[in-house]
């Protein structure tokens, strides 16, 4: 489908089939739109686990669960763990990565790109001082005292992750999926998963075929577009063009908000037939 529909369709999708799994094809399909999100400062920091329900035992499920994520666990086939891993910024301080962009052609001269510039500007001015950075947090709340990270490095990182999640999201819905971005217990992930400390866990992607219409019952409801978007300076409303808004109706990114008339009868219907209340 064109971008600007799978756009607007894209849902938060929380009852799935559990009946049918998703195929292998699929699941690698969302992890490689993942891969190929734009990267920070050429680094690779995203990682990612991929965890298949029918593979845990009902004890290690249960443990993932959180109050508000009980359900979907249970439902979904597939869970999507990604992750920061914070010890790339220390392995890439030579800007290898950034210097394997510009032997691509990725970074050109003709904008100043160059190994010399690299080493000399941007790995004292950017990575040390991304690394360095007296501002720190601590990563865990386990962690031992002095054990933290420049808050600037978490930024990054949250960062990165966030447009992999973008992609994996796109990707998903594309291949007529369901996804969501959603809670799990990281303490019990942790164990379960076995990932090293100086990954950052972040929300998971619950994976599956949706048991819900694709529409979910509208496009989420949000705040008036010039509350939210301004032009040159704050308090200046970007202005919104009704001849656009028309155009992207049309192509299907702009669709009707939730909740549409048949809703409420669409989640008894749905309920009933996967045993949940209603």
């Amino acid at each position: 489908m064109e971008l600007g529909e799978l756009i607007g369709r894209r849902r938060s999708i929380r009852l799935f089939r559990p009946w049918r799994p998703v195929e292998r094809e699929k699941v690698q399909t969302v992890v490689e739109a993942m891969r190929l999100a734009p990267r920070l400062l050429g680094l690779d920091l995203v990682r990612i686990v991929v965890v298949y329900k029918e593979r845990l035992s009902p004890i290690e499920l249960g443990r993932l669960k959180t109050p508000t994520t009980t359900a979907q666990l249970d439902m979904a086939p597939v869970l999507i763990m990604p992750f920061a891993d914070l010890s790339v910024l220390a392995r890439g301080l030579d800007g290898s990565g950034l210097k394997a962009l510009a032997a691509a052609g990725v970074l050109p001269r003709s904008l100043g790109w160059s190994d010399d510039y690299i080493e000399a500007t941007v790995v004292p001015e950017v990575y040390r001082a991304l690394a360095d950075d007296e501002d720190r947090v601590p990563l865990y709340r386990r962690t031992e005292p002095g054990q933290t990270v420049s808050r600037r490095l978490l930024v990054t990182a949250v960062t990165a992750v966030g447009l992999a999640q973008t992609y994996g999201l796109l990707g998903a819905f594309d291949q007529g999926l369901g996804a969501q971005l959603s809670a799990i217990n990281f303490a019990a992930a942790k164990e379960l998963l076995g990932y090293p400390d100086d990954w950052l866990p972040s929300s998971p992607i619950f994976l599956g075929y949706p048991a819900e219409s694709v529409g979910a019952g509208g496009q989420r409801p949000r705040e008036p577009f010039e509350r939210d978007f301004h032009l040159g300076r704050h308090g200046v409303p970007f202005p919104r063009d009704p001849d656009v808004t028309r155009q992207l109706a049309e192509e299907g990114m702009l669709q009707p908000a939730a909740p549409l008339p048949w809703r409420r009868a669409e989640l008894r219907g749905v309920a009933s037939i996967l045993g949940l209340p209603t």
